[in-house]
């Protein structure tokens, strides 16, 4: 029998460890206050993620990751589909932002994210042109909004 994918709260004592999986992969490490989530399957860490303010009315969903053996399993997506659920209800403009690798665009896209042409908010901008000067792959630069059914999309 195959074990059940867990999505939880990642605890204080292994931000170093997530921190690392990022560091690897060239993302920034996950600030204080982020909504902080973590996918274990059989007990082993195979998925991370977070919700991140990144200025007044500017939240990202990103960081998302998963471990090499668990990819095509649907822990990105079951990570995705947590994030969301816990999208704070606090004035965040009715939108969350997202910054994938443009390989990556049609799977947030799947999960109700838009492409978003500039101007984007300071904010966005600016981690899009960290991503340039950091010589990242290209990034897509994508939008949901918040609080409205899916077919309203």
């Amino acid at each position: 029998m195959q074990s059940a994918l867990t999505i939880r709260d990642l605890h204080d004592d292994e931000r170093a460890w997530a921190n690392a999986q990022y560091q690897a992969i060239q993302f920034a490490a996950t600030p204080p206050g982020a909504v902080a989530l973590v996918a274990e399957l059989a007990g082993r860490r195979v998925g991370l993620g977070r919700l991140v303010v990144q200025d007044r009315g500017v939240l990202e969903l990103g960081g998302i990751w998963t471990s090499e053996d668990s990819r095509g399993h649907g822990v990105a997506r079951a990570m995705v589909t947590a994030l969301l659920q816990r999208l704070p209800d606090d004035g965040h403009a009715g939108r969350v932002w997202c910054i994938p690798f443009t390989h990556l665009a049609a799977f947030y896209q799947s999960m109700g994210f838009a492409a978003c042409p500039p101007p984007w908010p300071p904010a966005i901008a600016a981690k899009v042109a960290e991503c340039i000067a950091h010589a990242l792959p290209d990034v897509a630069v994508l939008v949901r909004s918040v609080g409205e059914p899916a077919a309203l999309r």
